[in-house]
């Protein structure tokens, strides 16, 4: 049994968790999260509901309880649009058997995945370097270059619900 205890500022005040316990709580959100990618700022975040940045030591226990997880693999580098590059990131295994929709509704990052090429109604190319909630963030594609500036999508849109993915 670990003695460290990693100090978690949350909403209620500060927790002080062993690695045992920091393994199973993060199980428990992962296993919750039907996302295809996380890293330990979205565990932190989005699961503990941590205030601030987490302190080194208890950024590298989340990771730590990540990796012994059966179902995520480690990936290099991920960009996300709320945390940045953060290194290392997840991919999970099994991200067929997720569940894709919550209350019947289409589940937007399951929709689209980061990296892959649509195209839209219009003929256009799109390469999506960013999904998230709210938009995507795509790059145009014309003759085998990437042409102009980010451009956000909106994927609950009329255009978004009719792109396709493409291989180019």
């Amino acid at each position: 049994m670990s003695k460290v205890k990693y100090l978690f500022h949350v909403p209620d005040g500060n927790l002080f968790l062993t690695q045992e316990e920091v393994d199973a709580k993060v199980k428990e959100i992962l296993d919750a999260c039907p996302s295809e990618h996380t890293c330990s700022y979205r565990v932190w975040y989005e699961g503990f509901e941590g205030c601030g940045m987490p302190q080194i030591p208890t950024k590298e226990a989340i990771e730590r309880a990540i990796d012994k997880l059966p179902d995520w693999d480690r990936v290099p580098a991920m960009r996300y649009e709320k945390y940045g590059v953060v290194e290392p990131s997840y991919v999970r295994n099994n991200y067929d058997q997720q569940k894709k929709e919550d209350n019947g509704t289409p589940m937007v990052l399951h929709q689209f995945h980061r990296g892959k090429h649509y195209q839209g109604p219009d003929g256009r190319i799109f390469w999506l370097a960013v999904i998230e909630v709210f938009d995507m963030r795509c790059f145009e594609r014309k003759d085998g270059t990437y042409v102009g500036q980010m451009v956000e999508i909106d994927p609950f849109s009329d255009y978004a619900k009719q792109m396709v993915e493409v291989n180019v």
